[in-house]
């Protein structure tokens, strides 16, 4: 079972245009993918799609064999949790420090004034060290 699949996934928008034509791929556990092509060749429709920010015309994806394409309410936010996405324009917060912007994914699973106060447990702590290590930004 891949980690993420994509399967004839297609987009096709209103006007007609094209921006995702049967992409067929697998994406192992542990695997780094780089995506790449001109402007307009579907990178950010693609990348978009994953956590249903764009919806595709047709085929589906799945993460770790589950479908996100078919994922509705509940059953799709607990599926965004375990998707992170650094968006082209990054949207960080520039006085946080990074450690700080990488815990703030984290926000969803803790109550609201534990977040405002910046109360991360240390599990995440720990866990968002370990993600900044493995892109080899925190030694």
């Amino acid at each position: 079972m891949s980690q993420i699949e994509f399967k004839n996934v297609s987009k096709v928008y209103p006007n007609g245009h094209v921006g995702l034509k049967n992409i067929n791929l697998n994406i192992e556990k542990g695997e780094f993918a780089v995506i790449v092509g001109l402007s307009g060749a579907g990178k950010s429709t693609l990348l978009r799609s994953v956590n249903r920010l764009h919806d595709i015309t047709s085929g589906e994806f799945f993460i770790q064999g589950k479908s996100i394409t078919k994922a509705h309410g509940k059953a799709l936010l607990e599926m965004r949790r375990n998707i992170g996405m650094i968006f082209q324009h990054f949207n960080l917060v520039k006085r946080s420090s990074v450690l700080r912007n990488v815990l703030s994914g984290r926000v969803g699973y803790h109550p609201t004034w534990k977040m405002v106060l910046g109360l991360f447990p240390k599990e995440d702590k720990i866990k968002a060290m370990d993600a900044l290590e493995r892109v080899n930004i925190f030694r």
